[in-house]
């Protein structure tokens, strides 16, 4: 599987044309949903392009659609001193400065205000730091997990993984030109749906790490079910509020740190995964996630879907937007003897509802004849 940092280095290489520029400039102009349809297009256009270099460029088009005012040192004296004043007395002053600052220049950041008050050292409480103290820098391991996480878990999660404090994740995320955002995505039990997938092999490919769920830690609570059922020795944490685990980050613990626990395998934690002994935290499957899959789909080596399963309207989604490769002789497609069912599709005389596979026999006999709209 290709690296990140080899995908990251490919795509500092490449060049950017003034069509992508145009491209993004139109998506940004139509809000969230717009840059979504410019990145997808854009990943389209050039495949080694990272999310994060499409971010950074977007937010140097920013810049440049504000640089005439863009730099506070170039402003008139009268204001950098009405700054100065607001910042050194605080409070209802400051607000007061940087107020009538952004009427004056609306098209510049807070950010670049902020900046440039501590470069002058007006902020209050402003501490240098210590003699022999400096602030520990980011190893390429911890660079590495920031792009991998970056996208499926929160800035809060990601900061307890790494020990380091929400702020500075937030502003490495920034400097590295990701998003903190979870970006929207699909349950579990949805995306089962849209592939015709069983629940065990869902969690197969979980377990095997080519599906990418939001928390893929090990829960608390199915691990201390596990421990007491296979009687084995844990120190699992206190369970308690799933929600306030879950701010905290103790809801679940790591697949590395599991296997070290019991004395087992990572190999043995992925096949107790696999067969639901134990669960994941949270397996909310994200829009970063999901694009994930469909790619690693048409690579070889990927997971196999049938294809002959899948809706129409499904299929043309998978091609359009994630440039699937489908099969020409994907009708022809072998279908196992379970699968063959699933092809079938009856509609129910009382409700008129339709149910595609043995589902549908169960369906009759408790349904009420109730008109579905």
């Amino acid at each position: 599987m290709e690296r990140h940092g080899a995908r990251q280095k490919d795509a500092r290489k490449s060049v950017w044309l003034p069509e992508m520029d145009r491209l993004l400039l139109v998506g940004m102009k139509h809000g969230p949903g717009g840059i979504r349809a410019a990145r997808k297009a854009l990943r389209q256009l050039a495949p080694k392009l990272t999310p994060g270099e499409i971010w950074k460029r977007m937010r140097r088009l920013r810049e440049a659609g504000s640089n005439r005012h863009h730099d506070p040192s170039q402003w008139p004296a009268e204001i950098i001193q009405h700054l100065k004043d607001g910042y050194r007395a605080g409070g209802a002053r400051k607000r007061e400065a940087l107020k009538s600052c952004r009427e004056h220049y609306q098209s510049v950041p807070s950010y670049v205000i902020s900046r440039f008050a501590r470069q002058n050292g007006w902020l209050q409480g402003a501490k240098k730091a210590a003699a022999g103290k400096t602030h520990r820098g980011w190893s390429k391991y911890e660079e590495e997990l920031l792009w991998k996480l970056s996208g499926y878990e929160s800035p809060r999660q990601i900061a307890h993984r790494l020990r380091r404090t929400e702020s500075a994740v937030r502003y490495r995320l920034k400097a590295q030109g990701l998003s903190g955002k979870v970006k929207d995505g699909i349950s579990l039990r949805a995306f089962q749906e849209m592939f015709h997938m069983g629940h065990r092999k869902a969690y197969a490919l979980i377990a095997k790490g080519t599906l990418r769920v939001r928390d893929p830690r090990i829960s608390v609570t199915s691990l201390a079910a596990f421990c007491k059922k296979h009687s084995m020795s844990f120190d699992v944490p206190a369970v308690g509020d799933v929600n306030t685990q879950k701010q905290n980050g103790t809801a679940g613990l790591s697949w590395e740190r599991v296997a070290r626990q019991l004395g087992a395998s990572l190999d043995e934690v992925r096949r107790w995964l696999a067969t639901q002994q134990l669960t994941v935290v949270d397996t909310f499957v994200t829009e970063k996630a999901l694009e994930e899959f469909c790619q690693c789909c048409g690579r070889t080596g990927g997971p196999k879907l049938n294809f002959r399963l899948m809706e129409p309207q499904i299929l043309d989604w998978l091609v359009k937007d994630y440039g699937i490769t489908i099969p020409n002789a994907h009708a022809s497609q072998s279908v196992s003897s379970f699968e063959k069912q699933a092809l079938v599709v009856r509609v129910c005389g009382k409700c008129g509802k339709e149910f595609r596979g043995n589902v549908y026999f169960a369906h009759i006999k408790q349904c009420k004849g109730g008109i579905v709209r």
